[in-house]
């Protein structure tokens, strides 16, 4: 208890303020700096979409599908949950200004993925192109620092979620349920990143169409309640709410902590971290690459991480505070819509997308140990012990990880960005008059 106390003291007054801080400032900088709220400038990227196809590696699609897959799920179902019941539901405005100034920074990602990845390879990603800006040190640095994350992002975060739905659904023991998928995720982690992009391609659509429309139902069925939600938002989110009393202070401050946090923690832009994804794409043109970065933000966040919140507001589970088993808090609020069919609905897609998230950190983590070390042997004990994590990540208290994340998404965001500022000549200039001028 002294220890998760300790943990959460750090958080929220050192490394949450300098998340926010931190992808505030740069997000608004390269926003500036390359002028992305001209239209004409989305337009060209757009164009070069369609024809900036290249040789080799997986295709957009898939990039895209393997991206969402280690962004998309239990940070949209449990992580909105969870800032909503600890943040209030102004978190849930805060998740919003966190993705649009995360689309920017994910588009930075994206186009230093492929514009830096290795020569005549699809090999790439933030270890590589830190490491060409900043020096190998601070690429190593980085590679660690993401091994440890895909720990914690993965087998426990992911894991916790998935056990927990299915033992308030099912009755079964979380530390059963982690040692199936621990088997599940080795077999299939093992083929690298063509079998992961196959499955995820393959089973991601259908589960993002059944997610999008059982929400989309629950909101409809109290679709005259939506507008004094949103009031709800707002309101809490600048501490104007009459219900907050003398506590709006605290209020607005936990809302902007977990609302940019567990926003971070949604889309994760500016860590970095689905940069592997973006440089496996054939695409040549890495600003073609960057807006599949985008909308990868704006698809996971803005209109999935959107509607759970609805779903959960609009229900008596919106009205949970202090609750950080996110997982139960939203099944009792699709089961407020859909009684008893919700548990199994919400169960079996939280499995999903834990599972898939989980094979995406393990390519994200088997990337990182390979670019430290060429020896295929340390990266197939690092596998080896990353589903083996997945019995303990089942049992572990859900505070604690939720504040390692938290932590670890700070460290890594501060970092990213801070070399991506650095790196700032690659992007050339965003007047196609002074594009000579780049960087070689």
């Amino acid at each position: 208890m002294l220890f998760i106390n300790a943990l959460k003291f750090i958080n929220e007054y050192l490394c949450s303020p300098a998340l926010v801080s931190a992808m505030s400032l740069c997000g608004v900088f390269f926003a500036v700096r390359l002028k992305a709220f001209r239209p004409l400038r989305w337009l060209s990227a757009i164009k070069e979409l369609k024809n900036g196809k290249g040789e080799g590696g997986i295709s957009p699609l898939s990039s895209l599908s393997v991206a969402l897959a280690g962004t998309l799920g239990v940070g949209n179902i449990a992580g909105v949950a969870v800032a909503i019941s600890v943040g209030g539901a102004g978190a849930v405005f805060w998740m919003t200004v966190s993705a649009l100034i995360g689309a920017v920074l994910k588009y930075c990602e994206a186009y230093l993925s492929v514009k830096l990845r290795r020569p005549g390879s699809h090999e790439g990603g933030a270890p590589y192109y830190i490491e060409k800006i900043s020096g190998r040190k601070t690429g190593v640095v980085y590679a660690v620092l993401c091994i440890i994350t895909s720990f914690i992002s993965g087998p426990f975060i992911q894991m916790n979620a998935a056990s927990s739905a299915v033992k308030v659904s099912y009755g079964l023991p979380k530390i059963a349920v982690g040692a199936v998928f621990a088997v599940i995720c080795l077999t299939v982690a093992v083929g690298g990143i063509s079998r992961v992009s196959a499955f995820t391609s393959a089973a991601m659509p259908v589960f993002c169409a059944v997610f999008a429309a059982v929400s989309v139902i629950a909101v409809s069925m109290r679709i005259n309640e939506v507008p004094a939600v949103i009031a709800r938002i707002f309101s809490e989110a600048f501490g104007v709410s009459q219900a907050a009393g003398g506590f709006s202070g605290a209020l607005i401050a936990a809302g902007i902590r977990q609302g940019m946090t567990k926003g971070v923690f949604s889309h994760e832009a500016g860590c970095g971290t689905s940069s592997f994804s973006h440089a496996a794409s054939s695409l040549s043109s890495p600003s073609a690459q960057g807006v599949i970065g985008v909308l990868e933000v704006l698809t996971d966040t803005l209109f999935f991480g959107g509607l759970t919140a609805l779903v959960i507001l609009l229900s008596p589970a919106g009205k949970v505070f202090g609750s950080y088993d996110g997982a139960a808090v939203s099944i009792s609020a699709y089961s407020y819509f859909f009684s008893g069919a919700a548990e199994h609905i919400l169960t079996v897609l939280t499995v999903f997308f834990a599972f898939a998230t989980v094979l995406c950190w393990g390519y994200y983590g088997c990337a990182s140990v390979r670019f430290i070390s060429k020896n295929e042997k340390h990266v197939k004990a690092y596998l080896f012990i990353y589903c083996a994590s997945m019995t303990l990540g089942a049992v572990v208290s859900p505070s604690l990880i939720w504040q390692l994340s938290d932590i670890l998404c700070a460290v890594m965001l501060a970092l990213n960005c801070a070399c991506m500022i650095k790196g700032l000549p690659y992007f050339g200039s965003p007047n196609k008059s002074k594009n000579k001028a780049k960087c070689k």
